[in-house]
C-alpha cells in the first residue's frame, strides 16, 4: 500500500504540475510581453514544486508533508489569480480579480489528493485550499474601498441594486461561500471514492500476498492460470500424476548430533533445494513433512511429460544436493544422502478441511506407494527408486533416453501392499546423466 501510494504521488504531482503550467502559460499567451514573464516565472515555481516534491516521494511521505505541498501550491496559485501582474498598469480594481470563477482552479488541487489514496488527505486538502483562498479572498475584502454584499445589493430600486453590483470595488460574497460549498461537497464524494479505491488496493495487495504464497507451492508459470478462475484445483476427481517423495537418509541421528538451530538451518536448505526443483520442473510442492518433501507432476492438470519430468527432477535433486554437500564439507559441515520414491498412477485430488482450513490434498494408494518406496532406497543401496507404472510412463512419453541411469531391479514386496512391485532404481555413479 504504501509503494502504491508513492507511485501514484508522484504521478499525481506531475500531473498537477502539468494542469498548474497550462494554467500559467495560458496566461502568458493572452498577454502581451513583459506581462507574459510573470506567468512564466510562475510556471517555473510550479515545476521547481513537482522536482522537489518527486524526489521526496521516493520515500514515504508523511501527512503533514502531504498538506504542505498543497498548502504551497495553493499559496502559489492564491498569487497567481489575485495579485496583479507588475509588469502591466493596470486602472483595473483589484476586486475584480474575485468576477471569474477562478476557484475552480483549486479543484485540481482536491483532485491531486485523491492520488494520495487516503480519503483523509482529500478532506483536508480541501481545507487547506479552501483556508488559502479564504486568506486571498480576505485581504481583498479588508481593503477600505471593497464594497461587501451578499448576492444583489439592496437599493432604492433594481437599477441602484444593478448599480451598486456592476460597481468595479463590490465583492459578492454569496459567490465565495458558494464556491466554498461547494468544494466541501466535491471533496465529500472524492472522499468516498478514495476509501472505495484504498479498499480495492488493500484487496489486491492480499490477492498479490496470496498469489506469492500460491507460487511457493505449485510451480510459478501455474500461479497466474490458477489465480485467473474461482475454482483452482477444480472440483474433487480422480486422475493420474507422477508422485515424488524424498527425505534425508539418518536425519534422526544427524539431529541427536546438531544444536536445534543447525537443525533448522539445515532443513530450511534442504527444502529450499528440493523445491527450486520441483519448480524448475513444472511440479507442485504438496507438503513438507519434516525432513520429507512431497511433490506431484501432473496437477492440477495433467501434462504430456509428467512422468518424464518427475524422473529428471529427482536426478535434479540429486545433483543440487551433491552441489550443496560440496559446500557443507568446506564449512566443516557433514555431507548429507537423500532417498527418492517415484511411482506414477491414479490419486484422488480435492479439498480436505472444514470452513475454517482449506487444503488441497493428493490422496490414494499411489501417494502411499512413492512414500514406501523412498523408504525402500536404504535396503535397496540407491538414491533413487521408481516403479515399473512410471517407467512404463517415461518410455511412452520420451523413449528410452529419457531413463538416464535408471537400472530394473528385481521384484519387490513393498509394506502395505499385497503384490509385488517391479521395480526400477538409480545406478551408482550417474547421478548427473542428462536425458538429452
Amino acid at each position: 500500500m504504501t509503494r502504491e501510494r508513492q507511485v501514484t504521488g508522484r504521478l499525481g504531482a506531475h500531473a498537477l504540475t502539468v494542469a498548474f503550467c497550462a494554467v500559467a502559460v495560458w496566461c502568458a499567451l493572452v498577454h502581451p510581453w513583459p506581462a507574459a514573464l510573470y506567468y512564466l516565472g510562475i510556471a517555473a515555481a510550479f515545476i521547481g514544486l513537482a522536482l522537489v516534491w518527486s524526489r521526496r516521494a521516493r520515500r514515504p511521505v508523511p501527512s503533514w508533508l502531504v498538506m504542505g505541498f498543497v498548502l504551497a501550491n495553493a499559496a502559489l496559485l492564491t498569487v497567481t489569480l489575485l495579485v496583479p501582474n507588475p509588469f502591466v498598469l493596470s486602472l483595473t480594481p483589484i476586486q475584480m480579480a474575485l468576477r471569474p470563477p477562478k476557484f475552480l482552479f483549486f479543484l485540481l488541487l482536491i483532485a491531486w489528493a485523491t492520488f494520495t489514496l487516503s480519503p483523509w488527505l482529500v478532506i483536508g486538502a480541501a481545507l487547506v485550499v479552501i483556508a488559502t483562498w479564504s486568506v486571498g479572498v480576505g485581504i481583498i475584502l479588508r481593503m477600505p474601498d471593497t464594497l461587501l454584499g451578499f448576492g444583489l445589493p439592496e437599493g432604492a430600486g433594481l437599477a441602484d441594486s444593478l448599480t451598486r453590483y456592476l460597481d468595479p470595488h463590490f465583492v459578492d460574497t454569496a459567490a465565495w461561500a458558494c464556491s466554498l460549498f461547494t468544494a466541501c461537497l466535491i471533496a465529500g464524494i472524492l472522499a468516498v471514492v478514495v476509501g472505495r479505491m484504498q479498499r480495492l488496493v488493500y484487496a489486491q495487495a492480499r490477492l498479490e500476498h496470496a498469489r506469492a504464497n500460491l507460487a511457493r507451492h505449485v510451480s510459478p508459470n501455474l500461479v497466474e492460470e490458477l489465480a485467473a478462475v474461482d475454482e483452482p484445483f477444480g472440483p474433487i476427481r480422480t486422475q493420474d500424476v507422477a508422485v515424488l517423495f524424498v527425505d534425508i537418509v539418518g536425519f534422526t541421528r544427524l539431529c541427536e548430533r546438531m544444536a536445534p538451530d543447525a537443525v533448522m538451518a539445515m532443513l530450511r536448505g534442504f527444502h529450499l533445494r528440493m523445491a527450486d526443483c520441483v519448480f524448475a520442473h513444472g511440479g507442485t510442492l504438496d507438503k513438507f513433512i519434516g525432513d520429507c518433501v512431497m511433490a506431484t507432476f501432473g496437477t492440477p492438470h495433467p501434462g504430456p511429460h509428467d512422468a518424464v519430468s518427475a524422473l529428471a527432477c529427482g536426478r535434479a535433486m540429486l545433483v543440487a544436493l551433491d552441489e550443496w554437500n560440496a559446500e557443507r564439507v568446506a564449512q566443516g559441515e557433514p555431507p548429507l544422502r537423500a532417498g527418492i520414491g517415484l511411482h506414477f498412477g491414479p490419486v484422488v485430488l480435492g479439498d480436505i478441511g472444514d470452513e475454517r482450513r482449506v487444503e488441497f490434498a493428493v490422496l490414494g494408494d499411489t501417494v502411499n506407494t512413492a512414500s514406501r518406496l523412498e523408504g525402500l532406497t536404504r535396503e535397496l543401496g540407491t538414491s533413487m527408486a521408481a516403479s515399473q507404472a512410471l517407467i512404463d510412463r517415461v518410455l511412452a512419453q520420451a523413449g528410452p533416453r529419457a531413463l538416464g541411469g535408471m537400472r530394473q531391479h528385481t521384484r519387490l514386496v513393498v509394506r502395505g501392499r499385497e503384490e509385488s512391485l517391479d521395480l526400477w532404481t538409480l545406478a551408482t555413479g550417474t547421478v548427473a546423466v542428462s536425458p538429452d
